[in-house]
Protein backbone atom coordinates (compact mmCIF):
# COMPACT_ATOMS: atom_id res chain seq x y z
CA UNK A 1 0.00 0.00 0.00
CA UNK A 2 1.41 3.37 -0.88
CA UNK A 3 2.01 5.53 2.09
CA UNK A 4 2.26 9.55 1.21
CA UNK A 5 5.72 9.65 2.51
CA UNK A 6 6.26 6.94 -0.44
CA UNK A 7 4.63 9.24 -3.24
CA UNK A 8 6.67 12.26 -1.40
CA UNK A 9 9.53 10.18 -2.27
CA UNK A 10 8.65 8.96 -5.34
CA UNK A 11 7.50 12.79 -6.54
CA UNK A 12 10.83 14.14 -5.72
CA UNK A 13 12.77 11.48 -7.37
CA UNK A 14 10.58 12.27 -11.02
CA UNK A 15 11.35 15.94 -10.44
CA UNK A 16 14.86 15.18 -9.77
CA UNK A 17 14.69 13.07 -12.86
CA UNK A 18 12.76 15.89 -14.47
CA UNK A 19 10.07 13.85 -15.20
CA UNK A 20 7.39 16.55 -14.95
CA UNK A 21 4.50 15.35 -16.30
CA UNK A 22 4.84 12.34 -14.80
CA UNK A 23 5.30 13.75 -11.53
CA UNK A 24 2.01 16.28 -11.91
CA UNK A 25 0.06 13.13 -12.68
CA UNK A 26 1.41 11.25 -9.55
CA UNK A 27 0.20 14.32 -7.23
CA UNK A 28 -3.03 14.55 -8.86
CA UNK A 29 -4.08 10.68 -8.45
CA UNK A 30 -2.74 11.36 -4.94
CA UNK A 31 -5.23 14.43 -4.21
CA UNK A 32 -8.25 10.98 -4.55
CA UNK A 33 -5.89 8.35 -2.43
CA UNK A 34 -5.06 11.20 0.40
CA UNK A 35 -7.71 13.95 0.32
CA UNK A 36 -6.05 15.50 3.90
CA UNK A 37 -2.86 16.29 2.31
CA UNK A 38 -4.47 18.20 -0.63
CA UNK A 39 -2.55 21.08 0.13
CA UNK A 40 0.83 19.75 0.16
CA UNK A 41 0.20 18.09 -2.71
CA UNK A 42 -1.32 21.28 -4.78
CA UNK A 43 1.74 23.50 -3.22
CA UNK A 44 4.01 20.82 -4.67
CA UNK A 45 2.59 21.00 -8.37
CA UNK A 46 2.50 24.66 -8.33
CA UNK A 47 6.06 24.46 -8.07
CA UNK A 48 6.49 22.11 -10.66
CA UNK A 49 4.35 24.19 -12.86
CA UNK A 50 6.74 27.09 -11.94
CA UNK A 51 9.58 25.45 -12.90
CA UNK A 52 7.77 24.30 -16.21
CA UNK A 53 7.27 28.66 -16.37
CA UNK A 54 3.46 27.87 -16.23
CA UNK A 55 2.63 30.50 -14.34
CA UNK A 56 -1.48 30.52 -14.79
CA UNK A 57 -1.34 26.63 -13.72
CA UNK A 58 0.80 27.46 -10.75
CA UNK A 59 -1.96 30.14 -9.80
CA UNK A 60 -4.68 28.31 -10.30
CA UNK A 61 -3.43 25.03 -8.41
CA UNK A 62 -2.96 27.25 -5.66
CA UNK A 63 -6.83 29.29 -5.99
CA UNK A 64 -8.03 25.36 -6.49
CA UNK A 65 -6.97 24.41 -3.06
CA UNK A 66 -8.49 27.53 -1.29
CA UNK A 67 -11.34 26.69 -2.90
CA UNK A 68 -11.43 23.25 -2.02
CA UNK A 69 -11.36 24.54 1.99
CA UNK A 70 -7.80 23.81 2.72
CA UNK A 71 -5.29 26.52 3.19
CA UNK A 72 -1.44 27.23 3.97
CA UNK A 73 0.14 29.72 6.32
CA UNK A 74 1.12 32.65 4.15
CA UNK A 75 5.07 32.26 5.24
CA UNK A 76 5.45 29.17 3.69
CA UNK A 77 4.37 30.33 0.14
CA UNK A 78 5.97 33.40 0.54
CA UNK A 79 9.16 31.97 1.50
CA UNK A 80 9.20 29.36 -1.38
CA UNK A 81 11.47 30.27 -3.87
CA UNK A 82 10.34 28.03 -6.24
CA UNK A 83 7.14 30.29 -6.36
CA UNK A 84 9.19 33.22 -7.69
CA UNK A 85 7.77 33.62 -10.65
CA UNK A 86 4.49 33.91 -9.84
CA UNK A 87 4.84 36.44 -6.79
CA UNK A 88 4.56 39.90 -8.74
CA UNK A 89 1.36 38.65 -9.83
CA UNK A 90 -2.40 40.11 -7.81
CA UNK A 91 -3.47 36.34 -8.15
CA UNK A 92 -0.50 35.52 -6.11
CA UNK A 93 -1.12 38.65 -3.56
CA UNK A 94 -4.95 37.59 -2.97
CA UNK A 95 -4.44 33.68 -2.62
CA UNK A 96 -1.64 35.51 0.41
CA UNK A 97 -4.39 37.78 1.29
CA UNK A 98 -6.94 34.76 2.00
CA UNK A 99 -4.36 32.58 3.51
CA UNK A 100 -3.66 34.90 5.82
CA UNK A 101 -7.07 35.78 6.86
CA UNK A 102 -8.31 32.16 7.58
CA UNK A 103 -4.43 31.58 9.13
CA UNK A 104 -5.72 34.72 11.52
CA UNK A 105 -9.51 33.04 11.88
CA UNK A 106 -8.10 29.96 12.88
CA UNK A 107 -5.24 30.73 15.36
CA UNK A 108 -7.37 31.69 17.98
CA UNK A 109 -9.61 28.74 18.36
CA UNK A 110 -6.65 25.78 17.81
CA UNK A 111 -6.73 24.12 21.72
CA UNK A 112 -4.05 21.07 22.54
CA UNK A 113 -5.11 17.64 22.05
CA UNK A 114 -3.64 14.60 23.39
CA UNK A 115 -3.97 10.71 21.34
CA UNK A 116 -3.39 7.86 23.41
CA UNK A 117 -2.35 4.20 21.92
CA UNK A 118 -0.28 1.52 23.44
CA UNK A 119 -0.45 -0.92 26.48
CA UNK A 120 -2.36 0.61 29.10
CA UNK A 121 -0.74 -2.33 31.39
CA UNK A 122 2.78 -1.31 30.80
CA UNK A 123 5.44 -0.65 32.98
CA UNK A 124 6.45 2.08 30.92
CA UNK A 125 4.96 4.95 29.67
CA UNK A 126 6.19 7.37 27.11
CA UNK A 127 5.06 11.05 26.34
CA UNK A 128 5.82 12.27 22.53
CA UNK A 129 6.14 15.41 20.93
CA UNK A 130 5.26 15.45 17.13
CA UNK A 131 7.86 17.36 14.31
CA UNK A 132 6.61 20.82 13.40
CA UNK A 133 4.56 21.31 11.20
CA UNK A 134 2.76 17.63 11.95
CA UNK A 135 -0.07 16.08 14.25
CA UNK A 136 -0.25 13.85 16.19
CA UNK A 137 -2.43 11.64 13.83
CA UNK A 138 0.87 11.79 10.98
CA UNK A 139 3.33 11.43 13.77
CA UNK A 140 1.37 8.58 15.70
CA UNK A 141 1.85 6.23 12.24
CA UNK A 142 5.97 6.65 12.77
CA UNK A 143 5.05 4.35 15.87
CA UNK A 144 2.50 1.41 14.82
CA UNK A 145 5.13 -1.37 15.32
CA UNK A 146 3.68 -3.90 17.75
CA UNK A 147 6.81 -4.19 19.33
CA UNK A 148 6.54 -0.57 20.75
CA UNK A 149 2.39 -0.67 20.58
CA UNK A 150 2.77 -3.61 23.37
CA UNK A 151 5.83 -2.62 25.25
CA UNK A 152 4.60 0.51 25.89
CA UNK A 153 1.68 3.37 26.84
CA UNK A 154 2.38 5.78 24.52
CA UNK A 155 0.77 9.85 24.35
CA UNK A 156 1.25 11.83 21.98
CA UNK A 157 0.24 15.39 22.87
CA UNK A 158 -0.63 18.13 19.61
CA UNK A 159 0.62 21.51 19.98
CA UNK A 160 -1.86 24.84 20.47
CA UNK A 161 0.23 26.32 18.01
CA UNK A 162 -1.29 26.35 14.68
CA UNK A 163 1.14 26.57 11.54
CA UNK A 164 -0.51 25.87 9.14
CA UNK A 165 -3.91 23.64 8.29
CA UNK A 166 -3.62 21.25 10.18
CA UNK A 167 -0.61 21.54 11.03
CA UNK A 168 1.38 22.44 14.66
CA UNK A 169 4.19 23.99 16.33
CA UNK A 170 6.08 23.86 19.49
CA UNK A 171 7.52 27.44 18.72
CA UNK A 172 6.68 29.20 21.67
CA UNK A 173 8.53 27.68 24.81
CA UNK A 174 6.67 29.15 27.58
CA UNK A 175 2.66 27.94 25.32
CA UNK A 176 4.61 24.52 24.57
CA UNK A 177 5.37 23.72 28.33
CA UNK A 178 1.58 24.83 29.14
CA UNK A 179 0.11 22.80 26.21
CA UNK A 180 2.26 19.74 27.74
CA UNK A 181 1.48 20.50 31.38
CA UNK A 182 -2.38 20.34 30.11
CA UNK A 183 -2.14 17.19 28.02
CA UNK A 184 0.32 15.29 30.06
CA UNK A 185 -2.15 15.64 33.17
CA UNK A 186 -4.87 14.52 30.98
CA UNK A 187 -2.83 11.19 30.10
CA UNK A 188 -1.91 10.63 33.72
CA UNK A 189 -5.38 11.15 35.59
CA UNK A 190 -6.76 7.91 35.46
CA UNK A 191 -3.96 5.89 35.15
CA UNK A 192 -1.48 4.65 37.60
CA UNK A 193 1.39 6.33 36.37
CA UNK A 194 4.84 7.22 38.25
CA UNK A 195 6.80 10.13 37.34
CA UNK A 196 9.77 7.73 36.88
CA UNK A 197 8.11 5.03 35.05
CA UNK A 198 7.63 7.96 32.30
CA UNK A 199 10.37 8.88 29.51
CA UNK A 200 9.21 12.27 27.20
CA UNK A 201 10.64 12.03 23.47
CA UNK A 202 10.01 13.81 20.54
CA UNK A 203 10.91 14.57 17.13
CA UNK A 204 12.78 17.61 15.27
CA UNK A 205 11.62 20.86 16.65
CA UNK A 206 9.50 18.08 19.02
CA UNK A 207 12.79 16.41 20.46
CA UNK A 208 14.46 19.65 20.96
CA UNK A 209 11.71 21.08 23.25
CA UNK A 210 11.59 17.53 25.19
CA UNK A 211 15.12 18.29 26.28
CA UNK A 212 14.61 21.12 27.11
CA UNK A 213 10.99 20.76 28.92
CA UNK A 214 13.43 17.53 31.15
CA UNK A 215 15.66 20.28 31.86
CA UNK A 216 13.63 23.46 33.01
CA UNK A 217 12.34 24.12 36.65
CA UNK A 218 9.71 22.25 37.87
CA UNK A 219 10.36 19.56 34.84
CA UNK A 220 7.39 16.71 34.84
CA UNK A 221 9.97 14.36 33.49
CA UNK A 222 13.34 13.04 34.10
CA UNK A 223 14.31 11.06 31.48
CA UNK A 224 14.09 12.04 27.62
CA UNK A 225 14.53 10.29 24.09
CA UNK A 226 14.99 12.78 21.46
CA UNK A 227 14.52 11.59 17.71
CA UNK A 228 16.78 13.61 15.12
CA UNK A 229 15.79 16.74 17.18
CA UNK A 230 16.51 20.39 16.46
CA UNK A 231 17.98 22.66 19.00
CA UNK A 232 17.13 26.33 17.73
CA UNK A 233 18.52 27.62 20.87
CA UNK A 234 21.78 26.62 22.25
CA UNK A 235 22.29 29.14 24.70
CA UNK A 236 18.77 28.11 26.17
CA UNK A 237 19.81 24.80 26.20
CA UNK A 238 23.55 25.49 28.08
CA UNK A 239 20.88 27.64 30.57
CA UNK A 240 18.17 25.16 31.63
CA UNK A 241 21.41 22.39 31.50
CA UNK A 242 23.26 24.67 34.03
CA UNK A 243 20.65 25.13 36.19
CA UNK A 244 18.87 21.71 36.12
CA UNK A 245 18.63 20.31 39.60
CA UNK A 246 16.63 16.98 38.84
CA UNK A 247 18.21 13.58 37.47
CA UNK A 248 17.99 14.08 33.65
CA UNK A 249 19.10 11.34 32.16
CA UNK A 250 18.80 10.77 28.06
CA UNK A 251 19.29 9.39 25.17
CA UNK A 252 19.53 11.08 21.20
CA UNK A 253 19.14 9.33 18.60
CA UNK A 254 20.13 10.56 15.00
CA UNK A 255 21.94 10.63 11.55
CA UNK A 256 25.16 11.93 10.24
CA UNK A 257 23.34 13.08 7.23
CA UNK A 258 20.43 14.86 9.49
CA UNK A 259 20.75 18.85 8.79
CA UNK A 260 20.55 19.42 12.71
CA UNK A 261 23.76 17.09 13.18
CA UNK A 262 26.15 19.56 14.03
CA UNK A 263 24.05 21.35 16.37
CA UNK A 264 23.10 17.83 18.07
CA UNK A 265 26.73 17.22 18.03
CA UNK A 266 27.13 20.58 20.26
CA UNK A 267 24.15 20.01 22.32
CA UNK A 268 25.65 16.56 23.90
CA UNK A 269 28.88 18.60 24.57
CA UNK A 270 26.58 21.07 26.61
CA UNK A 271 24.77 18.40 28.45
CA UNK A 272 28.18 16.29 29.03
CA UNK A 273 29.50 19.73 30.38
CA UNK A 274 26.85 19.70 33.25
CA UNK A 275 26.74 15.96 33.83
CA UNK A 276 24.27 15.17 32.83
CA UNK A 277 24.35 12.03 31.16
CA UNK A 278 23.51 11.39 27.46
CA UNK A 279 23.76 8.55 25.10
CA UNK A 280 24.21 9.18 21.11
CA UNK A 281 23.22 7.05 18.94
CA UNK A 282 24.25 7.97 15.35
CA UNK A 283 22.96 5.89 12.31
CA UNK A 284 25.64 6.17 9.50
CA UNK A 285 23.54 7.79 6.50
CA UNK A 286 20.52 8.55 7.93
CA UNK A 287 19.25 12.26 7.55
CA UNK A 288 16.01 13.82 8.86
CA UNK A 289 14.28 11.10 9.55
CA UNK A 290 12.94 7.66 11.87
CA UNK A 291 15.67 4.94 12.00
CA UNK A 292 14.52 1.60 9.72
CA UNK A 293 14.65 -0.44 12.53
CA UNK A 294 13.14 2.04 15.18
CA UNK A 295 11.99 -0.08 17.48
CA UNK A 296 15.02 -2.01 18.28
CA UNK A 297 16.90 1.84 18.19
CA UNK A 298 14.40 2.83 20.37
CA UNK A 299 14.79 -0.34 23.22
CA UNK A 300 18.57 0.30 23.29
CA UNK A 301 17.81 4.32 23.97
CA UNK A 302 15.25 3.10 26.71
CA UNK A 303 17.85 0.86 28.41
CA UNK A 304 20.32 3.63 28.97
CA UNK A 305 17.78 6.21 30.00
CA UNK A 306 16.48 3.55 32.84
CA UNK A 307 19.43 2.76 34.20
Amino acid sequence: MLTFVDCQTRVIDLVGKKQYDESLELMEKAKTTFPEKRDRLGHWKANVYCLLGERTKAIAELQEIIDSGLWWNPDILNSDSELDVVKDTREFQHILDQCESIYRANQDSAQPLLKVEGNDNAELAIFSLHWKASNVEDFSLEWQDKRLLNHYLIGFPQSSQLFSYNCFSWDDFEQTREDVRETYSTFSMNREIESEHVIISGASQGGGRAVELCLSQEALFEKFIAVVPAFEDLDKLEKLASTNKCNARGCIITGNRDPFYEGVLKAVSILEKHSIPCKLIVIEGMGHEFPEDFPSVFEEAVRFVSR
